[in-house]
């Protein structure tokens, strides 16, 4: 029978939404907080190497974000907005780290242009066979890899923001501006101005185009 009740907590903590989970850890289930790491941990990561730009401070940041929501959770209003939750956190940790040593995060070509985002994932292999990917090709697209990285590198943080945030967690103004706190407008202009930068630095290479909705 015990072992019963344990399967169906577990069940229970799996289908849980995160609102439901939240309220569980401040009824004091510390078992509700794992599955909400479990459940996000990846993504929090994810964010914060795209921010940080380096894998060790990004699990630092990542572990960080959830001891602080935990010991925090009483200040959080709305258990479902936990996952943004620990994304404002992610964000003033990297803050910080930028103010405190004074140079900018880097965010990876890859990482910015394709939607794909577990950094764990293997690559795809090369097929020879390809033409479009033969050698010459590729080396080439690394080429363009760096310039694009370094060029992303050389924008403020406060571009670099918006922009991670609207074209990798796919999040609309309203919400970047929610999630920063800063105005929308500011958020338009912002993401504007880091397009407009990265297309001047990047037309020899390629044509970075979009609208900001």
């Amino acid at each position: 029978m015990k072992e019963k009740a344990i399967m169906g907590d577990h069940r229970l903590h799996i289908l849980a939404d995160d609102a439901e989970l939240v309220e569980r850890v401040r009824q004091g289930e510390t078992a509700a907080y794992d599955r909400l790491f479990d459940r996000h941990y990846q993504k929090v990561y994810n964010f914060a190497l795209r921010l940080a730009g380096d894998r060790d401070q990004a699990e630092d940041i990542a572990q960080t974000a959830f001891i602080r929501a935990y010991e925090s959770l009483g200040h959080l209003l709305d258990g479902q907005a936990f996952l943004k939750y620990l994304y404002r956190i992610v964000i003033n940790q990297v803050r910080d780290r930028a103010r405190q040593r004074q140079r900018k995060p880097l965010i990876g070509f890859l990482d910015l242009l394709s939607k794909r985002s577990a950094p764990e994932d293997p690559p795809e292999p090369v097929e020879f066979a390809d033409r479009s990917l033969d050698p010459e090709r590729l080396t080439a697209q690394k080429a363009q890899n760096e310039a694009l990285t370094e060029a992303i590198a050389r924008l403020p943080l406060e571009f670099r923001e918006p922009l991670v945030l609207h074209h990798l967690q796919q999040m609309d103004l309203k919400g970047i501006a929610e999630l920063t706190g800063v105005p929308e407008g500011t958020v338009k202009s912002r993401l504007g101005r880091a397009r407009q930068r990265l297309r001047e630095t990047m037309r020899p290479w390629v044509e970075i185009g979009g609208e900001y909705e």
